[in-house]
C-alpha cells in the first residue's frame, strides 16, 4: 500500500487515557439522556397534549445553568473538577431512580417530573462547566480542535443513538423504561470518571483560592471577558440565535405529531438526525483547522441555519424534514465545537471554568423565553408559523454577527 492510500493515524487526542475515560463518561451520559429526554417530552405531551407543559420541561434544563451557572464556574475553577463531576453523576443518579420509582407506583405527576428534572439539570450545571476546565489538562492546545470535535460527535452519536432507541422503548416498553435506562448510564459515567488521573482535576492554586471569596472570584472572571473583548461579543452576540433556535429544537415533538402522527418513533428519529448533523458538524471543525477563523465559521454557520428550518417548514415529507433537521444539527455542531476550542485554547486554565460559566448563563439567558414564546406560538397560530418566525429571525440575527469586529477576529494560532 502506497503512503497515499495508509489510512490517516487516529488523532493524538486519544492516546491520553484520562481523555478517553472523560469521553466514555460523556458518551454514556447522553446515550441515557437522550433516551430520557425523548421518555420525558412524550410522557408529557401525552398525558396533557400542551404545548406549554412542554415548554416547561424544556426550561427546567435552562433555569437550573441560569441561576447556578456562576456559583457552578466558581467551584469549578476552587475545588478538584474531577471529584465534582462524580458527586453530580452520582446525585443524578439518585434523581432518575427517585423518578422512575415514583412514576411507576403513583402514577404521572408533571410536578413530580418538573421537580426531579430540575434536580437532575442543577447538577448538570455544576457537571459541565467542570468538564470544560478538565479537558485542557487532559490534551495538549494542538490537540483542542480534536479533542472537542470527537467529544462532541461521539456524544452526540449517543444522543443520536439514545434519540432513536428512545421512541422505540415508549413503543416497546414504555416511558418509565427510558428513565431507568438513564439512571445506569450516570453509574457508569461515575466509574469511568474514577479512571481519570486524580492530579488532573486538581484546580492550580487551590491555597490561593481558598482565601478569597467566591464574588472577587467571580469578578476575575467577568473581569477577563470585559478585557477580552472577542469572547465578550461571541457571548452577547448568539443571544437573538438562542432565542430562536430553542424554538425550533424545542418544540420537535408538535412538529412531528403535526405532520407525521401520533408515532413516538418518528419523532425519535428527528431527534437523532439533529444529533447526527450535530457529530457531523463537530468532526469538521478538525479537518477544516478553523481555529484562525473561529468567529467567521460561526457568524457563517448561524446565518446558514435560517434555510435549515426554512426545509422543516416544507417538509411535509419525511425525507426533507429529516433534512432540514440534519443541517440545523451541522451548523449547531460547527458553532459549538470551534468556539469552545478557542475558548479553551486562549483563556488561562485557572479561571477557565468561571469564564465558560459566565458564557454560558450571557448564552443561554435567552432560552427560557424562546421556550414560552414558542410555545405561545405553537398552541396560537401553529407549528409552521412558529418555524417560520425562526427562520426569518435567524436569517438576519445572524447577518448582523458579521458587524461585531471581535466576532469577525476570534479565533487563535496553531
Amino acid at each position: 500500500m502506497s503512503g497515499a492510500d495508509a489510512p490517516a493515524p487516529p488523532p493524538r487526542a486519544l492516546r491520553s487515557v484520562g481523555f478517553r475515560s472523560l469521553l466514555g463518561s460523556a458518551v454514556t451520559s447522553a446515550l441515557g439522556g437522550s433516551i430520557t429526554s425523548v421518555s420525558v417530552n412524550w410522557l408529557v405531551y401525552h398525558y396533557t397534549h400542551s404545548t406549554i407543559d412542554i415548554a416547561y420541561v424544556g426550561l427546567t434544563g435552562i433555569v437550573p445553568g441560569i441561576a447556578l451557572g456562576l456559583i457552578a464556574g466558581v467551584l469549578a475553577d476552587r475545588y478538584d473538577r474531577r471529584r465534582l463531576m462524580i458527586t453530580a453523576d452520582l446525585c443524578r443518579l439518585v434523581a432518575m431512580v427517585v423518578l422512575a420509582t415514583a412514576l411507576s407506583l403513583a402514577g404521572f405527576s408533571l410536578l413530580l417530573v418538573l421537580g426531579v428534572m430540575t434536580v437532575v439539570y442543577s447538577f448538570s450545571a455544576l457537571f459541565t462547566p467542570a468538564s470544560q476546565a478538565l479537558l485542557p489538562r487532559l490534551v495538549s492546545t494542538a490537540e483542542l480542535e480534536d479533542a472537542n470535535g470527537i467529544l462532541s460527535a461521539l456524544t452526540q452519536t449517543g444522543s443520536s443513538l439514545g434519540a432513536a432507541a428512545g421512541g422505540l422503548v415508549v413503543v416497546a416498553f414504555g416511558a418509565v423504561a427510558g428513565i431507568g435506562v438513564n439512571a445506569a448510564t450516570y453509574a457508569v459515567s461515575a466509574i469511568l470518571l474514577f479512571q481519570i488521573a486524580a492530579s488532573a482535576g486538581r484546580v492550580a492554586a487551590p491555597a490561593e483560592a481558598a482565601g478569597r471569596s467566591f464574588v472577587r472570584e467571580l469578578r476575575e472572571g467577568l473581569r477577563y471577558m470585559r478585557e477580552h473583548v472577542p469572547v465578550l461579543e461571541a457571548s452577547l452576540g448568539f443571544l437573538p440565535g438562542n432565542f430562536l433556535l430553542v424554538m425550533v429544537t424545542s418544540f420537535l415533538v408538535v412538529y412531528a405529531s403535526t405532520y407525521f402522527g401520533n408515532d413516538p418513533a418518528v419523532y425519535g428519529y428527528l431527534v437523532a438526525v439533529l444529533a447526527a448533523g450535530v457529530a457531523v458538524g463537530a468532526l469538521a471543525v478538525g479537518r477544516l483547522r478553523a481555529r484562525r477563523y473561529a468567529g467567521l465559521l460561526m457568524a457563517t454557520c448561524a446565518t446558514a441555519d435560517s434555510g435549515a428550518v426554512a426545509l422543516l417548514i416544507v417538509g411535509h415529507a419525511l425525507p426533507v424534514a429529516l433534512a432540514g433537521a440534519f443541517l440545523v444539527g451541522l451548523n449547531i455542531g460547527l458553532i459549538n465545537t470551534v468556539y469552545y476550542a478557542t475558548i479553551q485554547a486562549i483563556v488561562p486554565n485557572e479561571i477557565l471554568a468561571r469564564v465558560v460559566s459566565i458564557d454560558s448563563v450571557g448564552a443561554f439567558v435567552a432560552i427560557p423565553a424562546g421556550l414560552v414564546t414558542g410555545g405561545y406560538l405553537a398552541a396560537a397560530h401553529g407549528i409552521a408559523f412558529t418555524y417560520t418566525v425562526a427562520a426569518v429571525g435567524l436569517l438576519v440575527s445572524g447577518a448582523a454577527l458579521f458587524a461585531f469586529r471581535g466576532i469577525r477576529t476570534l479565533g487563535y494560532g496553531a
